[in-house]
């Protein structure tokens, strides 16, 4: 899939966008950091009214961070492992039914969408990246040429293993095994075990 052209626009957040993520962040100083089954308990009920939608059996461990709570969807049974990260202020994220995000992983769907279907494990470490930065004008700085807008999907019954990075506008078809330490670039089709670096198909599940 290719990512749409660039905006190439400043990003410059809203007054209601800074409001936004400020209130975010007092609500992650308050409770992000409670251990154990109280805290896991405590985030449950607080948490899951900010989401655009937020299913039953909702664990998220400490110091996850969110952003755009509105904007993100989650299914039933799913699980945000400490430490990992949700970023949509400027986007959509949607997470079927037993959804794993493992310890420091991170979702980055600012200026994107990322849809990941039902039964997904995905490692610690790993990194799924929705926009990318535009950056072939010469006259102005990169970081002021905005982003190049891209989905990532990822279909139901797939292993992410640990350290990986999903790069934007990649499709993952339904069961299908991205190994540790894999960039994957390019769409994956069903039932395949990728790796490496640009990732490859390596077998197919049988």
């Amino acid at each position: 899939m290719v990512p749409s052209p660039a905006n190439n626009t400043p990003i410059i957040m809203t007054t209601k966008e800074r409001i936004n993520l400020q209130f975010e962040e007092l609500w992650r100083g308050l409770w992000g950091w409670i251990p154990g089954g109280p805290g896991t308990g405590t985030r449950r009920l607080l948490y899951s009214p900010l989401f655009g939608r937020a299913g039953k059996g909702l664990r998220t461990g400490i110091g996850v961070v969110v952003q755009g709570f509105r904007n993100i969807r989650i299914g039933n049974n799913v699980g945000l492992n400490r430490l990992s990260s949700l970023y949509a202020a400027r986007g959509t994220i949607t997470l079927g039914n037993n959804v794993f995000l493992g310890d420091f992983s991170s979702i980055n769907a600012n200026d994107a969408t990322v849809t990941i279907g039902n039964n997904v494990a995905i490692g610690p470490m790993t990194l799924i990246q929705g926009a990318n930065h535009a950056m072939d004008r010469l006259d102005i700085p990169i970081v002021q040429q905005g982003h190049i807008p891209a989905t990532v999907t990822i279909e139901d019954d797939v292993w992410i293993a640990a350290h990986c990075t999903i790069l934007p506008g990649v499709h993952i078809a339904s069961g299908a095994v991205i190994g540790a330490g894999a960039v994957v670039t390019k769409d994956v089709p069903q039932n395949a075990v990728v790796g490496g670096i640009p990732a490859k198909i390596l077998r197919f599940r049988e």
